[in-house]
């Protein structure tokens, strides 16, 4: 017979949360509920004197099952967990919209318990379970206005808190406890104000009219309200929707909003993030940044005490550290990624990343599609009609990414049009710079440190023509074009010839796939002219104000301004940003034409 585990002498703490599953909790209420119990549980048994690494936490899915060392102090943890409990709730409750508030229930019990594979077992254990589930505590509870439930053990409230006036023991009251087989008595102690269970949150001053009422957590009383309200009045900024994204990080679609005291009101309902800051308070910051007047100290200034209110000011120092300012000119980028079929040439998978904030990347993966190459203009079509719905709201300019495989590299981009369905059709260049990439260099990680290294360089040196190769095909058995590009001088080629779709392999690395092996970012060819031809050209489209990043927009200036030349107009450049880079493929699975994702 197996012998038994030694027993271990342990305060138990249970806890669950109060009607986790009520009907108004949605997925990610419960989500963040269960987040914040934990991070409720750490900072209370902490500040009562337990190493949260040095206890046993089990998970119960609305709750937790503690087992707290006996080297911890039991008089000290029934003193001060009541308090930290309802005052770490509390903090939680006032960054979170309703349905991600809570109350607890808190049964604690001491004694001798065995642990297995599988986790503790004891008696002790399944009394403490039990007491949890006293029905007159959750009653109790649930009509009392109050925090928390603390419920000890007839035991331990004798043996401990009873012993220590600091417990409070004239605040608990004796209780009936009836769970299962479990016939008993315990002792209850409603805690911590703050909680309205029966009524709804108190209305906006100066809400909208009655049917477009909004509701907001007691974090904003009415007489704050007042001032935020006198502030954000008339109060206008073109970047209204990009700085409502930045304040949430881009965890909630982004409705239109009418002015800035509307965009408050809707973000003053939206949890807080894991480090505790409201996206209202955040988006009051960023908005004061931006319109930068008379309003933008006093905005800053109501920020910063709220912050202070609510203990949260380290947070927001890291915030801000860690914050990019918005550029003068910022721009938004939507990269299409093209995948050919392994089997079929003639099919392709299509997806795409639109970037919502020009200061945020990657964004998340959009739609996907597997359709006929000969359909991806189209397609593609769609794609940009429906961003453009969506960037509706924002004055910042877009350029457009094609991450195409080698096969589609002479595919005429710069010929493609949008809104063809509307009868007059618009070419993608008269609004936008578009930039062609390298579908195989994004998948080739281990080709990244170089591409990075040849990136910064350009970026740096602003590169003249004298960093460009200028014979990209050019390339001797002594000296091939793989060793030529090895040199860190050059950070661009121009080809002879346009590249292959598929290279021989026997023949070693082609100009195009040294490139891309050496980390040149930019090469550049034409379907008929010579790299000799094209030197005055690039020279020009090389130079100019934002250095090598700079060259789709000046690419697409001179291809308005020269609607008859053909060196221009049929110009390639493939030109690849490694601070822009995606995983393609992904979680996500294609659909057939028609159908997104």
């Amino acid at each position: 017979m197996p012998l038994s585990p030694p027993t271990e002498h342990r305060t138990i703490v249970a806890v669950d949360v109060a009607e986790f599953t009520r009907p108004d909790r949605t997925t990610a209420d419960q989500l963040a509920v269960h987040k914040g119990l934990y991070g409720v549980l750490r900072a209370a048994l902490t500040a009562a004197g337990a190493v949260v690494d040095d206890c046993d936490i089990e998970d119960r899915g609305d709750g937790a099952l503690i087992l707290i060392p006996a080297s911890v102090s039991k008089s000290e943890l029934a003193d001060k967990l009541p308090d930290r409990l309802a005052a770490e709730i509390r903090r939680h409750n006032a960054t979170h919209a309703r349905g991600a508030q809570f109350t607890l229930r808190v049964g604690i019990h001491a004694g001798d318990i065995r642990k297995n594979d599988n986790g503790w077992v004891g008696n002790a254990v399944v009394l403490a379970c039990r007491i949890l589930d006293a029905e007159e505590a959750k009653t109790q509870l649930s009509t009392s206005g109050r925090l928390v439930a603390f419920i000890s053990s007839s035991y331990f409230f004798e043996e401990i808190i009873r012993q220590d006036p600091a417990s409070a023991p004239g605040s608990y009251r004796r209780i009936d406890v009836s769970v299962k087989s479990f016939e008993g008595q315990a002792w209850l102690r409603l805690h911590g104000d703050g909680w309205e269970p029966a009524a709804a949150p108190p209305a906006l001053v100066g809400a909208p009219a009655s049917d477009d009422d909004v509701v907001v957590r007691a974090l904003f009383p009415a007489d704050e309200l007042k001032v935020v309200q006198g502030l954000l009045s008339g109060v206008e900024t073109d970047r209204l929707s990009l700085i409502v994204s930045r304040a949430t990080r881009a965890r909630i679609p982004v409705p239109r909003f009418r002015s800035a005291w509307d965009a408050f009101l809707n973000l003053a309902d939206v949890n807080s993030g894991p480090d505790g800051i409201p996206p209202a308070l955040e988006f009051l910051e960023l908005l004061a940044a931006d319109i930068g007047d008379d309003n933008a100290g006093e905005l800053t200034s109501w920020v910063a005490q709220k912050i202070h209110t609510l203990r949260r000011t380290g947070e927001q120092e890291e915030r801000v550290a860690s914050r990019i300012p918005l550029p003068a000119e910022p721009q938004l980028h939507l990269m299409i990624v093209i995948e050919l079929d392994a089997i079929d040439p003639t099919r392709c998978v299509l997806s795409f990343w639109r970037q919502d904030d020009p200061l945020e990347w990657p964004p998340p993966r959009g739609g996907v599609w597997e359709l006929a190459v000969d359909e991806l203009e189209q397609r593609i079509d769609d794609v940009i009609v429906k961003a453009e719905s969506t960037w509706s709201d924002q004055a910042i300019s877009v350029a457009l990414e094609f991450v195409m495989p080698r096969p589609l590299l002479q595919m005429p981009i710069m010929a493609w049009q949008k809104e063809r369905g509307s009868g007059f059709p618009r070419p993608l260049v008269y609004d936008y710079p578009l930039a062609l990439r390298s579908l195989e260099r994004m998948r080739s990680a281990h080709w990244h440190r170089l591409w990075r290294i040849r990136w910064d360089s350009a970026v740096d040196d602003h590169p003249s023509l004298q960093r460009i190769h200028p014979y990209g095909s050019a390339g001797t058995k002594e000296n091939p074009i793989d060793a030529v590009l090895s040199e860190s001088t050059w950070v661009g080629m121009v080809m002879d010839e346009p590249p292959s779709a598929r290279p021989d392999p026997s023949a070693g690395p082609d100009a195009l796939t040294a490139a891309l092996r050496a980390g040149v970012p930019l090469v550049v060819w034409h379907p008929r002219a010579s790299a000799e031809d094209l030197r005055e050209l690039v020279g020009r489209l090389v130079a100019g104000d934002g250095g090598i990043s700079g060259m789709p927009g000046r690419h697409r200036a001179a291809h308005l301004a020269a609607t008859e030349d053909d060196l221009i107009r049929n110009l390639v450049v493939l030109l690849d940003d490694p601070n822009r880079k995606i995983v393609p493929g992904g979680p996500s699975s294609p659909t057939s034409s028609g159908g997104s994702k």
